[in-house]
């Protein structure tokens, strides 16, 4: 019998007995490094008819295998130790460093939500409408209410918005200069249809019936040759006499020292700056005691600062508020006399009862007819 016949009589053998063997089969051998050939070992087979080690009948679970290890995602850095307070205590704490995220993208932010309208409010808005009828820029009427929050009512609070800024306004306007009581002499200029002639009229005609001073009327005109400037004054010089002579400078320094000298001159316009400083130089030489400027409240207000401006060589110092019954946008005027200095002194207007009034002005009350 070969020896596989009796490995496998042997096997039944076991197999009657109830024994349930496992076979064992011989391991690899080992590759041998290079090197001088060892001498093999016997081969370990199966010996027929010796016994195999006997093994349990329980079948035993194979050795559990562990799942490979996941890479480990490094912890972040711990923040270095900081005191920390408690009740007057110090001590350490150790806190651990957030993972690092995106910062958020910056949104845009909301306009905030306008108040509600109050009281204040709407009495501002008010007074804005009130001042931008009367012809003020909408800049000068801030103006006038920022400073009549700010100190007026701050003074006074419990006089309300609109005396506030009429007062306000009141402490804007220039203020008139007093003239001599002993006499003065005062001149009118003005450009072509402001009403300046007319005004002389009716300051003359004022004078005459209720001041105690004599009033008498001169009118410098251009010469008919060479254009120049010269003067007629009644009754002291009935024919034109050249306005630079001795005797015109005599003539009113001698009528203006026990009177009033009211001086109508010819018509200006900003496009002719060669006759205004003409009759600037004439009027220093003169030495008038005032220079009023007729200017029209119908006036725009960039035609009128023009204006204004162009007469800056004459030296003004007042101002007559002409044609004032057609219109009650009064503000132009107003506010251009406080940007170049002058004091609006006068106002003409029609009279109820026929002709033309010339009215005596104040701040307070020129203030008061704007806001009522």
């Amino acid at each position: 019998m070969s020896t596989e016949g009796g490995y496998v009589s042997a096997y039944l053998a076991r197999l009657a007995n109830g024994e349930l063997p496992t076979p064992s089969r011989p391991a690899p051998a080992p590759t041998p490094p290079p090197g001088p050939p060892a001498p093999l070992p016997p081969a370990a087979g199966p010996v027929a008819g010796a016994a195999s080690p006997t093994r349990s009948t329980t079948p035993t679970s194979a050795p559990a295998t562990s799942p490979p290890a996941a890479t480990a995602r490094p912890a972040p850095p711990a923040t270095p130790a900081r005191p920390l307070a408690t009740n007057g205590d110090r001590g350490t704490t150790t806190t651990r460093r957030p993972p690092d995220t995106p910062a958020p993208a910056m949104a845009t932010p909301t306009p905030p939500r306008p108040l509600p309208a109050g009281p204040q409010a709407r009495n501002r808005a008010a007074v804005e409408r009130t001042l931008a009828r009367a012809g003020f820029s909408a800049g000068f009427g801030q103006e006038l209410i920022d400073t009549a929050l700010a100190h007026t009512l701050a003074l006074a609070p419990r006089i309300g918005m609109v005396p506030a800024v009429r007062a306000a306004l009141a402490q804007r306007i220039p203020p008139g200069r007093p003239l001599p009581t002993t006499g003065c002499s005062i001149v009118v200029v003005g450009a072509g249809g402001s009403g300046k002639t007319t005004c002389c009229s009716a300051l003359l005609g004022a004078y005459r019936a209720h001041s105690s001073l004599p009033a008498r009327f001169a009118t410098l005109v251009r010469a008919e040759v060479g254009m120049e400037l010269e003067l007629i004054m009644s009754p002291q010089m009935l024919e034109p006499q050249p306005a630079d002579a001795p005797r015109v400078r005599r003539e009113l320094r001698s009528a203006s020292s026990d009177g009033v000298v009211v001086i109508d001159t010819p018509r200006l316009s900003p496009s002719e700056p060669g006759a205004i400083r003409e009759l600037g130089r004439l009027l220093g030489e003169l030495e008038p005691d005032r220079i009023v400027v007729a200017l029209p409240v119908t006036l725009g207000a960039v035609a009128a600062e023009q204006l204004l401006a162009s007469l800056d060589p004459i030296g003004p110092a007042a101002l007559a508020l002409t044609h004032a019954d057609e219109t009650d946008q009064l503000g132009v005027g107003v506010e251009l006399a406080c940007r170049f200095g002058l004091a609006p002194e006068m106002m003409l207007e029609h009279a109820p009862a026929g002709g033309w009034r010339l009215q005596r002005l104040d701040p307070a009350e020129l203030a008061a007819r704007i806001l009522r």
